[in-house]
């Protein structure tokens, strides 16, 4: 992810993040529902789609988000861990 500020503490660690631009309005149109990639960029103008992409990602790695796959559709969720966020 972005900046890091070494510290052993979980607010420390979910500002590394959730801090990042665009994370916050990921998060807020997946508390909705699930949501396959394309509809997520389109529901936020501006974003380019390797942004987008590597935000997933670091969600995915953090354990907020996960990708599941149907077909060839990939469709995105917010974990436990991510609707506790």
């Amino acid at each position: 992810m972005g900046r890091e500020y070494d510290q052993f503490c979980g607010l420390a660690r979910a500002a590394e993040v959730l801090g990042e631009r665009w994370t916050l309005l990921i998060l807020r149109d997946l508390s909705v529902g699930p949501a396959r990639f394309t509809d997520l960029k389109s529901g936020l103008p501006g974003i380019a789609a390797t942004m987008l992409t590597a935000r997933l990602r670091g969600l995915e790695e953090a354990g907020v988000v996960e990708r599941s796959q149907e077909g060839k559709v990939g469709t995105y969720t917010l974990t436990a861990r991510g609707r506790a966020a």
